[in-house]
């Protein structure tokens, strides 16, 4: 039994480093401020997921505001994993805008199946809320008020995200205001929520199902 377990062992940890690309575990993403995340060499995973060179910008217009709050790692969906960004932004009158960009890279163990984008608002009058997000895949997402879409693509072992989201209102009048900005990603197939430990351990019992075919022929 001790030798079967030690085989087991070697062969998940031998597996690692492919599930991985041959880079290291990141940290385990947690609530904290937006400047955390945005830090130089900072990354972090969920799940299956890793996050890194996080970039996030804001321009406004005409009385807009916006006011970042924090990242928090989120399942919005069974299967779903990645983070939400927290925070304030509102155009309050006409011709007035608040403008969010954010960009990063993001890493899926083994693959990236599918993106899941989200938004949080409300809107008065002219006002209107709207995101759009391209993948370096050639898909993108798009809301043109809050709510929420999937787009299912060949898997993939990583994606560059680029996102802008923008409260505007028209010269009607009217008030914008957002929220909240959702992005996750899933691992396509059987491994959906299997996690590093799960995916870890399937391969272990590959790798012993294959040894034992060898042995009977």
């Amino acid at each position: 039994m001790l030798k079967r377990a030690s085989l087991y062992g070697a062969a998940a940890l031998s597996i690692m480093p492919i599930l991985l690309g041959g880079q290291a575990l990141a940290a385990p993403c947690v609530s904290a401020p937006v400047a955390t995340y945005t830090a130089g060499g900072f990354s972090c995973n969920v799940d299956a997921f890793t996050f890194s060179n996080i970039v996030v910008n804001t321009t406004v217009s005409n009385g807009g505001s916006v006011t970042l709050g924090n990242f928090t790692p989120v399942n919005p969906l069974p299967g779903e994993f990645g983070l939400l960004l927290n925070y304030t932004a509102l155009a309050p009158a006409a011709n007035s805008t608040a403008d969010i960009t954010w960009s990063y890279n993001v890493a899926g163990v083994p693959f990236i199946g599918d993106a899941y984008l989200a938004l949080a608002g409300n809107t008065t009058g002219s006002g209107q809320a709207q995101v759009s997000e391209v993948l370096s895949n050639g898909i993108t997402l798009s809301l043109n008020a809050p709510g929420s879409v999937v787009r299912d693509f060949s898997p993939v072992t990583s994606l560059f995200v680029m996102k802008d989201q923008i409260d505007f209102v028209g010269a009607a009048g009217g008030t914008s205001t957002t929220s909240a900005l959702t992005n996750a990603f899933s691992v396509p197939g059987p491994l959906v929520g299997a996690g590093l430990p799960g995916l870890v351990s399937a391969a272990g019992l590959i790798f012993l199902g294959r040894r034992r075919k060898k042995k009977l022929a």
